[in-house]
């Protein structure tokens, strides 16, 4: 009677399911990490990884093995916490859960953009509105990466291209608040609002992602990833009680737009990492960032990056 199909959740658990099992198959494909099985011990099982990387790429393999630097050290969860450093930590987790939250908040809105109705009145049936939302939001993630990720953050780092897919975000934000009753309606401004706002939000996640590993050393590189995803999954939770409890959608497109000044006004505060060598340890964050005005910290760090960092191979 209510015109809803009760096995519709199957349906994308199914497809779920079978992409997972071709997962499975893509990493038995991919060998380790060499960097991880050298600073594990495992020396000879990463020179079997290293000569089948170089027969894939048609290299040859050094018979005089090249000396490798890896950390010998356990990730530090204190080194999180540690001056000057945990601004940067915080900063970015809070981009994660303010971005994640504008992520999921086009998602959780998505089916909401256009007008619907009977078919035999000439309008889109619902089933078909969101449908065809769906794939113009998630067809959208392509050219995002391609040209807000890939593109920009080579030409013009990373702050810069993360801010400025946040401002593109706030615009398209801005445009259907003052707008809202036309951008309900099907038409080229609705569908321009939407796509602006999901490639800009979404080139703005994966650069956020990019920009996370760029500023964490090795020693604790998983921790922050595990502190942004865990972030992001908190934005999640706030969009989805941002919808439920919001008076009416333009207090949520309002909020929205805050979010977005928001994130580019704590960006601001972080380092641009474009040139960077990925950082081993805290030390080589701070040397990239030239912070050494505090001579006994930065000397502790560098004498605890020379201490926890052996030659192999």
């Amino acid at each position: 009677s209510s015109g809803i199909n009760a096995e519709w959740p199957l349906r994308p658990g199914v497809c779920v399911g079978m992409v997972s099992l071709v997962f499975i198959f893509v990493y038995a494909a991919v060998p380790e990490s060499p960097y991880w099985l050298l600073a594990k011990g495992q020396d000879d099982v990463a020179t079997m990884v290293l000569k089948r990387i170089a027969i894939l790429n048609g290299k040859q393999y050094p018979e005089v093995q090249p000396a490798i630097p890896v950390i010998k050290a356990r990730e530090k969860v204190m080194s999180f916490f540690k001056p000057k450093y945990q601004r940067v930590g915080c900063l970015l987790c809070l981009n994660w859960v303010l971005v994640g939250m504008a992520y999921y908040h086009i998602f959780l809105t998505i089916d909401t953009y256009g007008e619907y109705g009977n078919p035999d009145e000439g309008k889109i049936p619902y089933a078909l509105l969101r449908k065809t939302n769906f794939i113009v939001a998630l067809g959208a993630e392509v050219p995002a990466a391609i040209i807000g990720v890939a593109v920009l953050t080579s030409l013009l780092g990373r702050k810069f291209s993360y801010i400025l897919n946040l401002v593109i975000f706030a615009v398209c934000s801005a445009v259907s608040l003052v707008q809202y009753e036309v951008v309900k309606d099907w038409d080229i401004r609705r569908g321009a609002i939407l796509i602006g706002a999901k490639m800009s939000i979404t080139a703005a996640k994966m650069i956020l992602a990019l920009w996370t590993a760029e500023l964490s050393p090795t020693t604790i590189r998983t921790l922050m990833f595990g502190l942004g995803l865990g972030s992001c999954s908190v934005g999640v939770v706030l969009a989805s009680a941002l919808l439920f409890f919001a008076a009416s959608p333009m207090v949520s497109v309002i909020i929205m737009l805050v979010i977005a000044v928001i994130c580019i006004g704590a960006s601001t505060q972080i380092h641009d990492t474009k040139n960077w060598n990925l950082p081993d340890h805290l030390f080589d964050v701070y040397k990239n960032m030239n912070i050494n005005n505090d001579d006994a910290v930065y000397s502790d760090l560098q004498s605890e990056a020379q201490n926890n960092t052996a030659t192999v191979l």
